[in-house]
């Protein structure tokens, strides 16, 4: 009896002790949001278009572009340390300590008289690890659905950048220019 003691009440004051220092249900800003890509059209007048003419077309079509697209490239995003980052919470610890309540009321109530404090902290040991394993489940739900965001957010930009290209592209061409 004593020999159990000596090493469950270690394990049930341990229990509710478990703190995770890695950091990882927090999200890094400058690497959960991908920069653009560029947004840079390259092209090369084929009619003899004016210099002029160059730049007004490229203004038209920019103009157009953007509107088609929603992507204006000339809108930078915010650098990484000014970005706001929504981050995951960490555990409370409140359903560990909820689990060990009630484990250690169930294991002193299904014990008989004589064993119910060793009852009670197998239950408390018992319930502990489970509400432990409960908020450890839940917090990695909660990153793993902050993390799925982030990269549906950053493809969006690349997205975006990629349909502006090929609008503006389209529009070029269609004035008479090479597009590269």
């Amino acid at each position: 009896m004593n020999t159990k003691l000596l090493v469950l009440v270690p394990a049930v004051l341990l229990s509710g002790c478990v703190v995770d220092n890695s950091g990882a249900y927090y999200a890094d800003a400058a690497s959960a949001a991908a920069e653009p890509v560029p947004a840079q059209v390259y092209f090369y007048p084929t009619q003899g278009q004016t210099a002029e003419r160059q730049e007004r077309d490229r203004y038209e079509c920019y103009n157009w572009a953007v509107a088609r697209t929603g992507f204006d490239p000339s809108r930078r995003p915010l650098p990484p340390a000014q970005r706001q980052v929504v981050v995951p919470s960490r555990p409370t610890g409140e359903a560990t300590v909820g689990g060990a309540l009630i484990g250690a009321i169930i294991g002193a109530a299904v014990s008989d008289s004589r064993n119910a404090a060793s009852g009670a902290i197998v239950g408390a040991a018992a319930g502990g690890l489970l509400g432990a394993a409960s908020e450890s489940a839940q917090a990695d739900e909660e990153a793993r659905r902050y993390a799925a965001n982030q990269v549906a957010a950053s493809a969006g930009n690349g997205r975006a950048a990629a349909d502006y290209q090929r609008a503006m592209s389209a529009c070029l061409e269609a004035r008479g220019y090479t597009v590269k």
